[in-house]
């Protein structure tokens, strides 16, 4: 037993020191891409520019969220899709105050066809085909932009070579346990992850907050039909643009969404879902992940050797790392309500590592107030009927 508990305690110990050092290196990574944001002109003329809003359900953040798409300041002709699937959902209440509210704007409202089991893709498959635009910005009901949004974006979709531009978020409106725990995930866990992983391996995946794309190049992917029953939509259309030679492009242009008013465990399940997602799509390289939570190491070792002062002191040291790194990242995330909610980064690091467990010890996810089975190739099938979701 002692033996065991020594070689234990070395693994960990090891895998805590590559941890930290690879922690360090993803805040940097982070900081390179986010310091300054490249300044390019707008195309002329400007081309037609596509809103695309695949929904179910409404909250009381929804309407201010997509009122915001309406105040887009663009020279060019913009118009807004919003897509359901069912005629009585509360989505078409926010749709019809839109209208009379920003007369001047091109809104239209969409119900599509259930195609697959995933509903979102369903949405998206039809919204692109009724779209006139010759860029398609897909987006998430909760994200809420600037009136620059175009402006800052589109040039860069317009390089030559970029099929896919994505943005990552950064969380506002969290008032609840669960919503501040995945406002920290965002901008203090999954931001710096994307970063190494830019500045390593490449990204070939792309992300719902915001995925744009140009026209004819979804058209060359046909549209979504072929992966309508995959979870990860925004992953496989990013990774099969890249399958065409083309690069997916993610400038350092963070995007707001609104966080949801859940539970510390909705939050928890929300976290589950996206380790067993990105574990399915990513495959070998998903195991990577693990060594950027350092202080899930450093509370397994204090577990182990619990009676030594060294090992609560590497915890204490490996915290205090953290602080200082997130506090760091925090002077260009500025992410609303900071200062109610930094002290929570441990226990945001300690879930994330039970989750990043849980992705290799299940296959049952939840989405949307829905159950559903993933299976080994990434794509869903429905385990039981559950109430209407709202948070695609």
């Amino acid at each position: 037993m002692l033996l065991v508990r020594s070689l234990l305690t070395f693994s960990v110990t090891a895998l805590l020191v590559i941890s930290c050092a690879i922690f360090i290196l993803a805040h940097w990574a982070a900081w390179r891409q986010y310091r300054r944001f490249p300044s390019e002109k707008s195309p002329e003329p400007p081309p037609g520019v596509s809103i695309l809003k695949p929904v179910e359900g409404a909250n009381e953040t929804t309407y201010e969220a997509f009122a915001s798409f309406c105040r887009i300041a663009y020279a060019g002709r913009i118009e807004l899709l919003v897509g359901t699937i069912r005629p009585d959902d509360a989505i078409t209440t926010v749709v019809d105050r839109l209208r009379k509210d920003y007369p001047e704007c091109d809104i239209r409202l969409y119900f599509a066809e259930l195609r697959g089991t995933n509903r979102k893709t369903s949405i998206m498959e039809t919204l692109w085909q009724k779209a006139a635009g010759d860029y398609l910005f897909f987006s998430d009901a909760d994200v809420l932009v600037a009136p620059d949004y175009l402006q800052q974006l589109l040039p860069l979709l317009t390089r030559p070579g970029v099929g896919c531009l994505t943005c990552l978020p950064r969380g506002i409106g969290a008032h609840t346990l669960g919503g501040k725990l995945i406002a920290l995930h965002y901008d203090f866990n999954y931001l710096p992850q994307w970063m190494l992983a830019m500045r390593t391996t490449g990204i070939d995946w792309a992300i719902g907050h915001t995925m744009a794309v140009p026209r004819e190049v979804l058209g060359g992917l046909g549209g979504f039909r072929d992966f309508l029953n995959h979870l990860a939509d925004d992953y496989e259309l990013g990774h099969r643009v890249t399958r065409l030679g083309l690069k997916v492009l993610v400038p350092p242009y963070l995007i707001d969404c609104f966080m949801p008013r859940e539970s510390l465990r909705a939050a928890v399940r929300r976290l589950q879902r996206w380790k067993r997602t990105m574990r399915r799509a990513r495959g070998p390289a998903f195991l990577g992940s693990i060594l950027t939570y350092p202080v899930f190491w450093a509370l397994l070792l204090a577990v182990l050797q619990p009676l030594y002062w060294w090992s609560w002191a590497a915890l204490a040291g490996i915290v205090a790392i953290r602080y200082g790194l997130a506090f760091q990242l925090q002077t260009f995330v500025r992410l609303p309500g900071w200062k109610r909610s930094w002290w929570l980064l441990p226990l945001v690091d300690i879930i994330e590592g039970i989750t990043f467990v849980g992705a290799y010890t299940g296959k049952t996810i939840y989405w949307a107030g829905r159950r559903y089975r993933l299976m080994p190739d990434g794509t869903l099938a429905a385990a039981s009927e559950n109430r209407h979701g709202s948070d695609l």
